[in-house]
């Protein structure tokens, strides 16, 4: 049980703690609200259908799916798609000169997941390139997972850190000298960035069946990324709350 709550963390498939004895597809609605590090008026709140499908092979995961190419009680070894979520819209700037900006966009990575599962917790490591082509990044996930179980709800704590090359942070951070020059800003042409987090995941299994859960954040930015005119805070918190049914 302990391999089967623990590889899902990093994924948000959080429902699948009870999912070992029964059916391994799942529907329900998740939502929350991004915390914005750029000078905006408000966070980002979405809302979104969850679709989670839990193969031995094959694996949905809301926002993310990929293949098991190696799945044991102590190793996970994947490849996957998955949504960046990181992205500014220009007509969201609380500035006149944060809305003569280029807005970023989103994109779909697609890479690997490694994931070690001991007797002290799960050591896991994520590596993926933008296919979308808008940033040309590379990012790098390393985290440390634990696991609290008392009855039907279960506790994750994590502590990691995102590693972002300097294509990617210049392209959500940066600014180039013609966005310099139509805005007043500064140019800003950062290099590549580390932004440690803690997170705490929560999941209640009402039966079988029903599950919600939920996932706080805390991402702490270096000045690579809070000393660009783009941004104006050091730090962001993130919301996740979701409840899904199991067939």
């Amino acid at each position: 049980m302990m391999r089967k709550i623990i590889q899902f963390l990093p994924l948000l498939l959080l429902p699948g703690v009870n999912a070992a004895n029964s059916a391994d597809f799942s529907l329900g609605v998740q939502g929350g609200s991004y915390g914005m590090a750029y000078n905006t008026h408000h966070a980002d709140y979405w809302a979104l259908p969850y679709i989670g499908y839990n193969g031995k092979e094959w694996y949905i995961d809301g926002t993310e799916a990929g293949y098991n190419f190696i799945n044991t009680d102590t190793q996970l070894f994947r490849a996957k798609v998955y949504y960046y979520t990181n992205q500014y819209s220009s007509s969201d700037g609380r500035t006149s000169a944060m809305r003569s900006l280029n807005s970023r966009n989103s994109t779909m990575m697609a890479g690997f997941t490694y994931q070690y599962i001991s007797p002290i917790g799960a050591f896991s490591t994520t590596v993926g390139a933008d296919t979308l082509d808008n940033s040309k990044g590379v990012v790098v996930n390393a985290a440390y997972i634990l696991l609290k179980q008392w009855g039907d709800l279960t506790l994750v704590p994590e502590m990691g850190v995102d590693w972002s090359n300097a294509q990617n942070t210049r392209y959500y951070y940066g600014i180039s000298q013609e966005e310099s020059d139509r805005s007043g800003l500064s140019t800003w042409r950062p290099h590549d960035s580390f932004v440690p987090y803690i997170q705490l995941a929560m999941n209640y299994a009402w039966s079988k069946q029903w599950n919600t859960w939920g996932e706080i954040t805390g991402r702490y930015y270096p000045s690579t990324i809070s000393d660009s005119p783009m941004v104006n805070k050091h730090g962001v918190t993130e919301l996740t709350l979701g409840v899904s049914y199991t067939f």
